[in-house]
C-alpha cells in the first residue's frame, strides 16, 4: 500500500464524451487512509454539465492471502463493483470487475478498471468493456490532478 499513499488528498479532473455520457464530466475525489493505514478510501462525485451523475465510495486494500489488490466501490446508482487485480506494474493496477447487482443494461458485458499514476500530481482512472467473445475496448478515462 505504501506506493499508493501519495493519493491521500483531493483530486479533480474532467473527461469529455466518456462513460456513455455526452458532454464534459467533472470528477472530484478525496482519498484518505481510512479506516487505517492498510486501506485507502475514496469518496467521489461526478457531474455532467452540472447534473449529478453519481457519488461513489471505494475502499482499496491489499489481500495478502491472494497476493492481489482488491477494491470495493459502491455507487449511488445502487450497485457495487467488486474489483480484483489481474495485472500490476510500476504505478498501475488493473482490475477485473464484477458488478452486483448487475444493471439490466450491463447484462452479458465484461468490465475491467484501472488506476494509474501519471505523475506526482496526476492520476488516471478508467473502465474497459467487452461483449462476449470480443476484446476489451475503452469505455472511459478520467485524468485527475491533485488539488493544492
Amino acid at each position: 500500500m505504501d506506493a499508493w499513499k501519495f493519493l491521500v488528498g483531493e483530486w479533480r479532473g474532467a473527461s469529455k464524451d466518456q462513460f456513455g455520457e455526452k458532454g464534459v464530466i467533472e470528477t472530484v475525489t478525496a482519498f484518505s487512509a481510512e479506516p487505517g493505514e492498510r486501506f485507502l478510501t475514496a469518496r467521489g462525485e461526478s457531474r455532467c454539465e452540472g447534473r449529478l451523475l453519481n457519488r461513489s465510495l471505494s475502499v482499496l486494500f491489499y489481500d495478502s492471502i491472494a497476493g492481489k489488490f482488491r477494491r470495493e466501490t459502491f455507487f449511488s446508482y445502487g450497485f457495487v463493483n467488486h474489483e480484483t487485480e489481474y495485472a500490476r506494474g510500476e504505478g498501475e493496477i488493473r482490475f477485473d470487475v464484477r458488478t452486483e447487482p448487475s444493471p439490466k443494461q450491463f447484462e452479458g458485458l465484461r468490465w475491467r478498471s484501472f488506476l494509474r499514476k501519471v505523475g506526482d500530481a496526476e492520476i488516471a482512472t478508467g473502465l474497459e468493456v467487452a461483449k462476449p467473445g470480443e476484446d476489451f475496448r475503452a469505455y472511459g478515462e478520467t485524468r485527475l490532478r491533485r488539488i493544492p
